[in-house]
């Protein structure tokens, strides 16, 4: 392809990004700007320059959009032999191939959430400590925040100086330990190895970054501090990093991204050119200028406007309800009508910020009959014959693997009980020695009966038989070891018809991975599964409304959204009111990301009561609501009050609303709440009988209250 066919359609700034040929380049994406047509015409232009294939990285955050932009990039007419992956799994192959110098061994298992929780359980009996005070989820997402700083367990135990601190060094050194003795690493892990690998071991670093010329990072926002460094490795060489992303769209502060890493980048490489990609041809005006006016409140981030290229569309709704389940049935009927109207189902989604918030619009949804798919698709492989089934598999690639091997040794009856696995385990730990190695030396075992001796070899020597077959189909291997292991017998037994009904569909997405991939391989797909994320159980062709969380929305767009929920507490999230500002914005660009997800027709709810842990409480409407202009009703009916722009010249909301005589607060006033205390105004938001009061409290809570139902009291 040549690079007129190349540039045939882009605008002007979408041409200077693609032809951007050597050194640092900033492309600040807005949401629906074309952002992945320019990265794929991008690559496309610089193998048409004469860069080869093998000498381009481009790195994203889901599987997915990897594969997104992997067909693009051929659909183009671009040589195949780039790398295109997330993150995770570059970081995968970078220490399965350079991790011997760092004592990574090639086979290393990717450990997911349980699998990490079993080994912080077992650190924290290890170092003797009461889970009661420290909890295991507690201390592994202590532990992650650490690892995303790439702080490890040396680092921290030389800083920490009180007993919280020390005793939590000890478990963060104890799980480390756990983990190198089953040669396994978690999700963190897979970042910060690498990182390290580039920082420690500069032939390493040298090596691939003279591979990988040319670098594009996708959603650069989203980058934490491990990913940062790692760009800056992979870069070091050359600079010719080219990352892409918007700091109004960075909404993952909660798993260690750094809004920071992409406010810093002209900082970081002062050379960098910056192309704003400002054309947004996705939404139509209306959502746009809400949208704007929302963002627009935040103080971190990189000004940009975003212009519309598409005409007028239907004005965007905001609807008031009495409780969570009229929310629900308004929503289901409108989908009813647009659906009557010939509209696709496809098409159609709704968000909310917790998932707890899915029931009433499934139930709504079920009652009119209308076809739904639940975003929500990790929660397939966290089923129990699942697991079961992959400790199996994950065995036979990682014999070192002891929490597989627990797993694969109780997944059935098998005459190998707790205290014969119990003598195990003591006889391994005393030859150091693997589980599964110690089984198979089973006849050494003098503490357990003869016949629980033979099973534990015969249970040993059945991984022996599959250890040569896992370079080869993932889908044929899977299903022999169902059958063989005695697992599919025994759920036939049990009549656990739903169960096997999941394995044959696990081994319905290995075949589908065997015919998609040149060299398939257990390893692999293996990796594929364990780097599964909620978006990418998205199936646009599933003929169904898409059900799904705000964050699970990032990257999707559809012609008609409902954003539900949109009150204090749930939208801004109660934790953000305590959080500080970066937390409060972070929920104003969760807000921003749902609304410019829509192409056509927004409609956002908020009800007066909602039942919440299981209290039906009064509700107040989000203070994000009144940003965008929304002025306040007690009834069902829309009402903007679009003419806002003179607040910046003096005008009061008081004026604007035509409102006077409400009792007014100013900032620093002392107040008591009959249920918080004491509390200074933080702010007050004058809308009449609808005004809003932001209260600190000296329990250092910080709460946005509806005046009417506040019942507070002016301390003189």
């Amino acid at each position: 392809m040549d690079i007129n066919t190349i540039l045939n359609g882009l605008t002007d700034s979408q041409r200077k990004a693609v032809l951007h040929r050597d050194g640092p380049l900033l492309v600040l994406a807005g949401p629906g700007s074309g952002k992945t047509r320019v990265i794929t015409c991008r690559i496309a232009a610089l193998i048409d320059s004469g860069v080869y294939p093998s000498q381009i990285c481009a790195i994203t955050f889901t599987n997915k959009a990897a594969e997104e932009m992997r067909q693009r990039v051929l659909a183009s007419g671009a040589l195949a032999g780039c790398h295109i992956s997330t993150f995770h799994s570059l970081c995968v192959q970078i220490l399965r191939r350079y991790g011997g110098p760092a004592g990574i061994e090639p086979f290393f298992s990717i450990y997911d959430q349980s699998d990490q929780l079993r080994c912080v359980k077992e650190a924290i009996t290890a170092c003797q400590v009461a889970s009661s005070n420290f909890t295991p989820a507690r201390m592994l997402y202590f532990i992650s925040r650490l690892k995303n700083d790439l702080e490890d367990d040396q680092a921290f135990a030389a800083r920490a100086d009180d007993f919280f601190g020390k005793t939590a060094a000890k478990i963060y050194t104890k799980y480390q330990q756990i983990l190198r003795k089953n040669q396994a690493l978690d999700f963190d892990d897979l970042l910060v190895q690498t990182a390290f690998l580039l920082r420690d071991f500069p032939d390493v670093r040298y090596t691939l970054s003279r591979r990988f010329r040319y670098l594009l990072i996708d959603e650069y926002q989203d980058t934490n501090h491990a990913q940062y460094q790692i760009a800056r490795g992979l870069a070091s060489e050359h600079s010719n990093i080219c990352v892409t992303g918007d700091p109004d769209q960075s909404i993952y502060r909660w798993r260690g991204a750094d809004i920071g890493n992409i406010l810093a980048f002209e900082k970081d490489w002062p050379h960098a050119v910056v192309v704003k990609l400002e054309e947004n041809f996705r939404s139509s005006p209306n959502i746009l200028r809400k949208a704007d006016r929302l963002i627009a409140a935040n103080q971190k981030r990189k000004a940009k406007t975003l212009i519309p290229t598409r005409p007028e569309g239907e004005e965007v709704q905001i609807r008031v309800c009495e409780d969570e389940s009229e929310e629900a049935g308004q929503v289901a009927e409108d989908v009813l009508q647009t659906l009557a109207a010939g509209g696709d189902p496809r098409d159609i989604a709704v968000f909310y910020r917790i998932n707890a918030m899915s029931r009433p619009i499934e139930e709504a949804f079920i009652r009119a009959k209308i076809p739904y798919q639940m975003i929500r698709g990790v929660e397939f492989y966290e089923r129990k014959e699942i697991k079961d089934l992959l400790s199996y598999l994950k065995l036979i690639v990682n014999p070192a693997d002891n929490v597989s091997f627990l797993r694969a040794v109780g997944t059935h009856s098998r005459g190998i009980g707790g205290k014969t696995v119990q003598r195990l385990q003591e006889f391994a730990d005393r030859y150091g020695l693997a589980l599964l190695e110690a089984a198979g030396q089973a006849h050494r075992l003098d503490t357990a009966p003869a016949s629980a001796r033979q099973r534990l070899v015969e249970f040993a020597q059945f991984f022996g038989r599959f250890a040569n077959e896992a370079k080869g189909q993932a889908s044929e291997l899977m299903d022999s070891v169902f059958a063989e292991s005695g697992m599919a017998e025994a759920l036939r037994a049990a009549g656990d018809d739903e169960a096997i009904e999941n394995i044959n569909e696990l081994i319905n997405s290995a075949a589908e991975y065997d015919r998609s991939t040149e060299e398939p391989s257990l390893l692999d797909y293996l990796q594929t599964i364990a780097l599964y994320s909620d978006t990418d159980a998205y199936d646009p062709n599933a003929g169904r409304v898409s059900l799904m969380t705000l964050h699970a929305a990032k990257g999707l767009e559809f012609g008609q959204v409902f954003i539900l929920g949109v009150e204090e507490g749930i939208l801004p999230h109660e934790r953000s009111m305590e959080g500080g500002p970066d937390e409060f914005e972070e929920e104003r660009r969760l807000f921003f990301v749902g609304m410019t997800r829509a192409k056509d027709r927004l409609t956002i709810s908020h009800v007066r009561h909602r039942v919440l842990r299981g209290q039906y409480l009064r509700t107040v409407p989000s203070p994000f609501l009144y940003e965008i202009g929304y002025a306040g009703q007690s009834s069902g009916a829309v009402d903007f009050s679009d003419d806002w722009e003179h607040l910046e010249e003096g005008g009061t909301t008081s004026e604007r609303a035509g409102i006077s005589g409400v009792r007014k607060y100013v900032a620093n006033e002392l107040v008591e709440h009959e249920k918080f205390g004491l509390g200074r105004i933080k702010e007050f938001l004058d809308l009449g009988e609808n005004s809003i009061v932001v209260v600190r409290f000296n329990s250092g809570k910080t709460k946005s209250l509806m005046l009417k139902y506040a019942n507070l009291t002016k301390v003189r």
